[in-house]
């Protein structure tokens, strides 16, 4: 658990922070303040403090002053600078100095609490302090899709990001067997920097990212050139590449991020080839529905309803087997059930390695029966691996998936803090260890429970956009589309547009 250090000689700027992020769902266990730079060391000298947030404009000690002293005495603590529109150049000055990021005054909660999670996130990674800090903060949530335009465009021009270019998209690299890839990843962005705009980061899970951006991307072309370097390096078994479709706006770099990203992670990295690619649409109701019913029978308890319904979903599945033919649609449910598994435990480093390990029969022009068996036997072997999964989280965890779970099915709204009520848990210790778990904090989890169930009642046209929101838990309409649009790319209406 965690301690926060709020330091701002405005008393209500202060109640503003303390007001805005529900700190103890965070793991936040200690929120303490402190009215300028000097009462903040004096607090630093005799407290633990994780994360502080500071002001510039101070009496006795400034934020820039307050920050220089606390990296030189205090490195492994975490800072965001609070700043006006008119004091860039301390803004730079506090860049140089590695601060995870400035927050504008007037603060706007969106952003506290983009900011505040991205710097526990870093925590819980035990990432180091540097002087790129910033910027890759900045390149992850605008590849994630959780920053604003507005600040998205001021870090922007503050750290020199070109964010006018008519495309951009997203290529990942990752190891696909043990050895290094440092060389190739150096020389891509090399070959890609001499026509191009590239930015790269790592992402939490490890990926080597790079937003490419220029003029009419053609990422078949793209996808041949760093080919062939693999092969000119030498390291076409150590290393995978993926390509996310080009996008015209920069809000929506996400999707190509996520189809970037579901290359990766839904493809076998024991096969031949350096492009990595799916084999399966992986957009689309169609495929979240699937997910969602695989996702559902896999936490089911009842063993005889589970095998049932795996033999109404095999009959399902044999239905479109006929018209694609059986090989694609085996290849298919691998990939959704790699992307529950991808979902629920994404701390899992070998989940890709435990669900194509066995060899399977995707072979086309199976007879039913066989299709059948072949089907049965990928969801028994999958669900082995959630099960063992799941249950190497801690009891009062699981609990907690389960309140997730059941609040979205029945329309409860829930939180942290409504659960730890009933369990007679501190909120604050509930946060850390979820957190520390499954990877996820429990609030983001709980809010994608109510967005998959949504998924299903989208499919009924009947059921109003108000009305679903309700169903599954969100007390705002508004939040409920928000939500849905970040983990989507479109409102719930579009969406259900696109399926109808």
């Amino acid at each position: 658990m965690y301690c926060v250090l709020l330091v701002d000689d405005e008393e209500n700027v202060l109640e503003i922070l303390k007001s805005t992020i529900q700190w103890q769902e965070l793991g936040v266990e200690k929120l303490l303040t402190a009215q300028d730079g000097l009462q903040a060391l004096d607090i630093l000298e005799n407290r633990q403090v994780d994360l502080l947030i500071t002001d510039i404009n101070m009496p006795s000690m400034d934020g820039i002053t307050l920050i220089r002293q606390v990296k030189c005495l205090y490195p492994e603590v975490r800072c965001i600078l609070l700043t006006a529109y008119g004091e860039f150049e301390y803004a730079r000055q506090a860049i140089n100095l590695g601060v995870e990021n400035y927050l504008l005054k007037p603060i706007t909660k969106d952003e506290v609490e983009q900011t505040v999670q991205k710097a526990l996130n870093n925590l819980y990674g035990k990432r180091q302090n540097g002087e790129s800090l910033l910027r890759e903060n900045i390149l992850q949530r605008w590849a994630a899709g959780v920053i604003s335009e507005e600040e998205l465009s001021e870090r922007g021009a503050m750290l020199g990001l070109n964010l006018y270019l008519p495309e951009y998209c997203v290529i990942c690299i990752v190891k696909k067997n043990t050895g290094s890839g440092k060389g190739f990843r150096t020389s891509c962005t090399e070959l890609l920097a001499k026509k191009l705009e590239v930015y790269s980061f790592w992402d939490d899970k490890g990926r080597f990212v790079l937003i490419v951006g220029g003029r009419q991307l053609n990422t078949e072309e793209l996808a041949d050139q760093l080919a062939a370097l693999a092969v000119e390096q030498n390291v076409s078994d150590l290393v995978g590449v993926s390509f996310g479709a080009p996008v015209t706006d920069v809000e929506a770099l996400h999707l190509s991020y996520q189809v970037a990203c579901d290359d990766v992670e839904l493809s076998d990295l024991n096969q031949s080839g350096v492009i990595l690619k799916n084999s399966y649409e992986s957009q689309g109701f169609d495929i979240d529905w699937l997910v969602e019913e695989i996702r559902f029978l896999f936490f089911c308890n009842d063993e005889k309803v589970r095998n049932v319904d795996y033999k109404h979903l095999s009959y399902k599945l044999w239905q479109n087997a006929m018209t694609q033919g059986t090989d694609k649609v085996l290849v298919q449910l691998l990939g959704i059930c790699m992307r529950v598994l991808l979902t629920e435990f994404p701390l899992k480093n070998d989940l890709q390695e435990r669900v194509y390990h066995e060899g399977r029969k995707l072979e086309k022009g199976l007879s039913g029966e066989a299709f059948e068996e072949e089907v049965l036997g990928i969801l028994s072997h999958v669900q082995g691996i959630f099960t063992e999964c799941y249950n190497e989280f801690s009891p009062i965890v699981q609990l907690a998936i389960r309140y997730a779970l059941n609040g979205a099915m029945e329309g409860i709204g829930g939180s942290v803090k409504e659960f730890c009520a009933q369990n007679g848990m501190n909120p604050a210790y509930l946060g850390h260890i979820y957190k520390k778990e499954t990877g996820n904090f429990f609030n983001d989890y709980l809010n994608q429970c109510r967005i998959n169930r949504s998924i299903i009642l989208l499919r009924n046209p009947n059921h109003k956009i108000k009305d679903i929101a309700e169903r599954v838990g969100f007390t705002s309409t508004s939040y409920f589309v928000k939500c849905f649009r970040e983990n989507k790319g479109v409102s719930p209406t579009k969406y259900r547009m696109g399926i109808e």
